[in-house]
Parts: structure tokens; C-alpha cells; sequence
């Protein structure tokens, strides 16, 4: 097999691998009510950041394909993460504000809101694993 028709076989090996294949995500979470379920599942890309005094940008999606992005910042003192996320699913917009504590911590809590602006409910979070999306 001459080298064009072997990188035209990998090239459509991979190409149909990446469009068979789910959006990756290095970490997820998921988000208790009022957002719950495929709405309340984030994928985002990019390590969860742990060091002291670190402001990262947020990129993932929920409910399917739909866009979410923020900021996480880990407090000065390392005593916590937050999670400001701001994303649209359905044509309505979404945000929640979430605390882990430690950092390294797989729960917290914070406020959600969906299809009205601001974060006026309470509502739990949990680092999950990407294969429990609902």
C-alpha cells in the first residue's frame, strides 16, 4: 500500500472514531436540582485545578451539546474551589455558582438557576465520573 492510500485509510479510520465517539471531557459534574439529570451534567475540558490562588477558565458543555463556560479559582488560602458557570441549553441560559471544599473535594454546594438570571436556589454538586452521564 503506497503512503497516500495509508494516510487516506487512517484519516478515515480516525474520522469516523472521533464522529462515533463521545465529546471528551477530562472531569465532570453533576449538579443537583433545581438543574438535575442531563441539564445538571457538565463536562468541562482541562484539569480541575487544586493549587492555591489559581483562576482557571472554565470550558465544557451540558445537555448534550449545549455551550457552558466560566471561571474556577481556588481561594488564596487553598481552602476551596469555586465554580462560576454560566451555559445555554434548550434556548434558555443557566447559571450556577458552586463551592468544593477542599479543593481536592469530590462535593459541595452553592446556588443554580435556570431560564432566569441569577443564582437564587440552593443546590448540591458532585465530581462524578464522565461515563454517568444521564
Amino acid at each position: 500500500m503506497n503512503k497516500i492510500r495509508l494516510c487516506c485509510l487512517l484519516a478515515a479510520i480516525i474520522t469516523a472514531l472521533t464522529l462515533t465517539s463521545p465529546v471528551m471531557a477530562d472531569w465532570c459534574l453533576q449538579v443537583g436540582q433545581p438543574l438535575g439529570g442531563a441539564l445538571g451534567f457538565f463536562r468541562f475540558t482541562g484539569p480541575r485545578p487544586t493549587a492555591r490562588g489559581t483562576i482557571t477558565p472554565l470550558t465544557g458543555r451540558v445537555a448534550g451539546m449545549s455551550p457552558a463556560f466560566g471561571t474556577a479559582t481556588v481561594y488564596k488560602d487553598g481552602s476551596g474551589l469555586e465554580l462560576g458557570v454560566t451555559f445555554f441549553a434548550d434556548a434558555a441560559e443557566g447559571q450556577f455558582d458552586i463551592t468544593l471544599s477542599p479543593p481536592r473535594f469530590r462535593t459541595g454546594s452553592g446556588r443554580a438557576s435556570y431560564g432566569a438570571y441569577g443564582v437564587n436556589r440552593h443546590t448540591t454538586a458532585k465530581v462524578v465520573a464522565c461515563s454517568q452521564e444521564p
